[in-house]
């Protein structure tokens, strides 16, 4: 092949790969567009829908977040995200005088917020499978480790005003909570975007200056554009994203459960001096064969009739449950040893 051919097929590729770029600009233009319709519609019908529009657009973003792990190879899951994927980096000039999004953003929010797991948007990126595997195990109702609950790993940054969380630690339990749809936790801090408003907007494709119109960033993820301009609307009608404010005399480990149901453990009818939580005692009428909600696992758990179980060792034991109050508390029948007479096990 001649120069001259090599120079116009390298020609010819370039013309097909920026029209190819241009397409789908073209098509990720279209879907803002028809998205933001959706948006402006529910919120002419009510803007306290607003919210609820936040939670669908997000959806498929926390799932792509959550799963990265799961379709790629090992060390090959996607990192965790920050305000860097919005605006490809937080010291990103954004005004004429040469503020930046770190400088503009508002962290000054004393509030704090209880997310509820499943339903709010969390975005939680596993990145390693091992511990991935081991979250969705082990973590949960009936689950060996027992109903999830959150604890001081557990650190999100709720993004204002369209309630997007960003995770900070305990990506892979969190990851269990949200599949579960289990659990609550408390932001452990508050970015307030709305300053930036006046500044910045999302065309579809990037995130755009607009005292001078210069692209900043093309956003990877079209949902993050969307989010944010949704948050737009949001302040236009004066809608807060509609998690609940936490009380400063409310726990953070807990949803009001003062008082969580337990069940005092007999074996053979000897009091082991164990009770075995709620999740454990699903659990353990799940592994005996009692389906949830049967006449035979509601007679076990509410009327204290006796069943059998295997033990590690294969032997049978005769167990009654009986409801009860605090004592050590376990959440799979397998940690309870006897107290034996003499003392020992």
């Amino acid at each position: 092949m001649s120069d001259g051919e090599r120079a116009r097929k390298a020609g010819w590729l370039g013309r097909v790969f920026r029209q190819r770029l241009a397409e789908q600009a073209a098509v990720r233009r279209e879907r803002f567009a028809q998205v933001m319709a959706l948006a402006r519609k529910v919120a002419a019908d009510d803007p306290l829908g607003l919210p609820s529009m936040a939670r669908l657009v997000a959806a498929p973003l926390q799932a792509r977040a959550m799963t990265s792990a799961a379709f790629r190879c090992a060390h090959g899951a996607r990192g965790a995200y920050d305000l860097a994927d919005f605006f490809g980096s937080p010291f990103a000039q954004v005004t004429a005088a040469g503020e930046t999004v770190d400088a503009v953003v508002d962290r000054s929010a004393p509030e704090r917020y209880r997310l509820r797991l499943g339903r709010d948007p969390v975005l939680a990126v596993p990145w390693t499978r091992s511990r991935l595997v081991n979250a969705l195990a082990n973590i949960g109702h009936a689950r060996s480790m027992g109903d999830w609950r959150a604890d001081i790993n557990h650190r999100v940054e709720l993004l204002l005003p369209f309630g997007l969380a960003l995770v900070h630690g305990g990506n892979h339990s969190l990851a269990a909570g949200i599949a579960n749809a289990e659990g609550t936790l408390v932001t452990e801090a508050v970015t307030d975007l709305s300053p930036l408003y006046a500044h910045l907007r999302y065309d579809g494709l990037s995130m755009v200056r607009r005292h001078d119109s210069c692209a900043l960033w093309e956003v990877v993820d079209e949902e993050l554009g969307v989010l944010f301009e949704i948050g737009r609307l949001m302040l236009e009608h004066g809608v807060r994203y509609d998690a609940p404010v936490v009380a400063d005399a409310e726990s953070e480990d807990d949803e009001g459960e003062r008082f969580p149901i337990c069940y005092r453990v007999f074996f053979d009818g000897a009091d082991t001096g164990y009770s075995l939580s709620s999740s454990g005692a699903t659990r353990v009428l799940l592994r005996a064969g009692f389906t949830s909600g049967s006449a035979e696992a509601r007679a076990i758990i509410v009327e204290g009739a006796e069943f059998v179980h295997r033990n590690r060792a294969g032997q049978p034991v005769r167990v009654v449950l009986e409801h009860y109050g605090r004592r050590p508390l376990v959440d799979d029948l397998d940690r309870v040893v006897p107290v034996l007479p003499g003392g020992d096990d």
